[in-house]
């Protein structure tokens, strides 16, 4: 008889029903500590029915309201943002509608103000804050008009969203107006204007993407806080955001690298209707077309959706080399009740391209010039195809004021039927040869879920927030023993590509076989403890496990099975000697699983053992005027992972990266915008054959500067930046440097009216200078390119 399976998730959920049947009828819990007055919040709320508004307000600056319904019945309430106290954002909210609030604490009573009054006074009735729905602030969060300066984070891992200035992190956003404005395609976009992060492979090279932060490569990657393995093919259009964690993420999210972790946020449906077209080009012949719609489908506004439609084809920058591909996505909110919140999101994402970026490796030979950026060095009959399907669905529910429960579960189908690929083998300064292989279609079907519950309580003046849950994500693979190529043909000349026919590969007469498993589970336990309005202690644990099991065509293992756990702790203190500025140490912890080896070790496909990570920081964050300023040195170590002198790749020895980063966005004048910053490293091995080197593509400087300037002409915007990438080592034994590259873009935005109706503009220029650079040992960064569009809402 098949034993009963045990369901991790459905058994948080049961706890926590356990939990919120405690917090219902409990008389003898302590009050919440009264709101001091003169704190101030981070508020924005978009114009939406008074209502409404006055129910978010309640949230985000943590009011109980008493109001009657009769009173806000029909009134709408403007937009507000900013920085403001409990009774500045209710003033501004119910400018105009006749009414007052009287605050008292946190309590406040919302009332007809005299000259409006007639008949008989209203009772006030409570209104708590509803099922947690931050999407309408978080839309109106970083905008623009705010220099781009975002002051809430969606997801931060397990403890879901908080203020940004509150958290003892060191978290970057990356707005949707501005990923609008820069036209980014894919993450590697938003990696090049960010200043804690470097593409380390590009997407548009069909191998795995990789981001560096922090000096260490990382493939992870979140959608709406839920953990994936890898992000072949990304799309932003249908992100409202991207929010970048630097550093070690073991209790927020799970194993992972030590480098950070890249949050992908999806739209949500808006309270007022959206129509919006855009059209435009990528650069080289990409052009393009997108609609985002939005809105309701009741009168009650309880059900909303949004819809995003992309339709790309056409030449990239570089010769020969082209995209095709077409995006559905789709997202559904359902308010059940006042206290229970359903979303959903669909998305089916077809990503082709052709002449996909050639791998570059180089033996015994330092890299001298890079090759010129606009030639394909592959060849332009290599083809990489995705097919994406995705399905999302989370539940938001406020049992009480002490008591919410989260739950999420996502499933991710890709189906990769051709995937085709050149590696560049460099062993002599005059030339190069090349291996062009063809890969028979893999599948992949990852899984992320989480069950969560939020539960807040006082032990005397210390206010609590327990989090307590589990989360998960896996990867199950299929394979194919077919995997024909040339070998390795030339030499071939630098100074201008070779191509070649494309050759007949022998017919695939391999089947596909299911390849394996890696999956991470998660048991978390965490306590925000607030002790006053200054100081407040975060202490997190996690139990984490990582299983991973390799299988052969013919079923048999080609590694042990893997199945380790550890518990990874966490620990920030938190001092706020004024509002505005926030200041923090932190100590946290990660697991990951050990590394591959390379196909050119010995050991190819080799599993190494799993690392523990360790990470300590010390933060500031503050915001002053229309800027947020925050800083962070930081100290990071795990295991040194290296192919060998006998050509083996093993684990010896410790990596250790020291740094200090430095980040502003927001406005310097009511005019000027700048999102800018610096990363300086220190990064050692300790021990093994390579002791005192620097690891191989650890930039020990990076600086990025994009600004925005408002031009004299009403709606004209110059926008640029510039990006500097200090000197790397370009292999372990730090025999082969390749130099630091600056590069620079150019753009202007017109925002216009046409026939009534709103119009913007965009034209940016991408590496103004045409300038050819290593991005790092193996790959050419990104030629010139010319990006245009013309955005309608109607």
């Amino acid at each position: 008889m098949p034993h009963p399976r045990f369901r991790p998730a459905a058994t948080a959920f049961a706890a926590a029903l356990v939990l919120a049947a405690w917090g219902t009828s409990s008389v003898n819990a302590q009050p919440v500590p009264a709101v001091q007055a003169a704190a101030v919040y981070p508020i924005a709320l978009p114009a939406q029915p008074l209502g409404a508004a006055l129910n978010e307000l309640a949230r985000q600056a943590r009011l109980q309201l008493m109001v009657h319904p009769d009173l806000v019945a029909g009134k709408q309430a403007p937009a507000v943002s900013g920085q403001f106290t409990a009774s500045q954002a209710l003033e501004r909210v119910l400018a105009g509608s006749g009414l007052g609030a009287s605050l008292d604490g946190n309590a406040a009573v919302i009332r007809a103000l005299p000259a409006a009054t007639s008949g008989a006074t209203l009772p006030p009735v409570v209104v708590n804050a509803a099922a947690p729905d931050a999407t309408p602030a978080l839309q109106q969060d970083g905008t623009a008009a705010d220099g781009y300066r975002a002051k809430t984070v969606s997801s931060v891992g397990a403890l879901g969203g908080m203020a940004l200035q509150d958290t003892p992190f060191s978290i970057i956003v990356v707005p949707r107006e501005l990923v609008q404005n820069i036209q980014a395609q894919s993450l590697d976009d938003i990696y090049k204007l960010n200043p804690s992060t470097r593409t380390a492979t590009p997407q548009i090279t069909g191998w795995s993407p990789l981001v560096n932060i922090r000096g260490f490569n990382g493939y992870n990657t979140a959608e709406d806080g839920l953990r994936r393995l890898y992000n072949h093919a990304a799309v932003v259009e249908d992100k409202e955001r991207i929010e970048i964690l630097n550093g070690l993420s073991g209790f927020l999210f799970g194993a992972a690298q030590p480098g950070g972790m890249i949050n992908s946020v999806y739209k949500r449906p808006t309270v007022e209707r959206l129509n919006s077209l855009t059209v435009g080009n990528y650069g080289g012949s990409q052009a393009y077309v997108h609609g985002d719609f939005g809105g309701r489908f009741d009168e009650a506004g309880r059900v909303g959706y949004r819809l995003n439609v992309v339709k790309q084809e056409g030449g990239t920058a570089v010769d020969d080399q082209k995209i095709n591909r077409s995006l559905f996505s789709a997202a559904v909110d359902w308010h059940v009740t006042d206290r229970l919140l359903l979303e959903f999101n669909a998305v089916y994402n077809k990503y082709r391209t052709s002449g996909s970026s050639a791998y570059w490796f180089f033996s015994g030979v330092p890299h001298g010039r890079a090759p010129d950026a606009r030639r394909n060095w592959g060849q332009p009959w290599v083809n990489d195809e995705f097919e994406n399907t995705k399905l999302m669905g989370k539940a938001t529910y406020k049992v009480n004021d002490k008591l919410t429960l989260r739950g999420a579960y996502m499933r991710d189908d890709i189906d990769r039927p051709v995937q085709d690929h050149t590696l560049n083998s460099v062993r002599s300064p005059t030339g190069f040869t090349q291996n062009r292989q063809r890969v028979a279609g893999t599948k992949d079907a990852f899984a992320a879920a989480s069950a969560m519950a939020d539960i807040s309580f006082d032990t005397g003046p210390v206010a609590h927030k327990l989090t307590l849950g589990y989360y998960m994500y896996s990867d199950k693979s299929w394979s194919s023993d077919y995997y024909p190529s040339t070998g390795y043909k030339g030499p071939y000349p630098f100074f201008a590509p070779t191509y070649v026919p494309e050759p007949v590969f022998p017919p695939n007469t391999y089947g596909s076989y299911y390849a394996g498993r890696v999956s991470n589970t998660n048991y978390l336990i965490g306590d925000n403890i607030q002790f006053d309005d200054r100081w407040s202690l975060l202490l997190g644990i996690t139990r984490s496990n990582i299983r991973s099991q390799s299988l052969d065509s013919g079923g048999a293992r080609t590694q042990p099975d893997y199945d380790k756990s550890r518990n990874s702790p966490s620990v920030s203190l938190l001092y706020k000697p004024v509002p505005w500025l926030t200041t923090y140490v932190s100590y946290i912890e990660g697991l990951e699983q050990g590394g591959i080896a390379p196909d050119t070790a010995s050991n190819a496909g080799a599993i190494l053992a799993p690392m523990v990570s360790k990470q300590k920081e010390i933060g500031l964050k503050a915001t002053v005027g229309e800027l947020l300023l925050t800083t962070a040195l930081f100290d990071i170590e795990k295991a040194y992972e290296y192919t060998d002198s006998r050509n083996v790749y093993a684990q010896n020895g410790r990596q250790n990266h020291k740094g200090i980063e430095f980040n502003v966005s927001g406005r310097i004048t009511d005019r000027w915008t700048v999102v800018t910053g610096i990363t300086s490293l220190d990064a050692e091995v300790k021990g093994s054959e390579l002791d005192g080197k620097t690891p191989q593509n650890v930039a020990k400087l990076i600086a990025k500067f994009y600004t925005e300037y408002e031009l004299p002409v009403p709606g004209l915007t110059l926008t640029g930046g510039i990006y500097h990438t200090g000197k790397q080592w370009a292999n372990a034994a730090n025999t082969d440097r390749l130099p630091a590259v600056t590069t620079a873009d150019l753009g202007l935005r017109y925002a216009m009216k046409l026939s009534g109706r709103p119009l913007t503009l965009r034209l940016n220029v991408n590496n103004v200078a045409n300038k050819s650079y290593w991005l790092n040992s193996y790959y050419v960064g990104a030629p010139r390119s010319v990006a245009f569009s013309a955005q309608m809402p109607f």
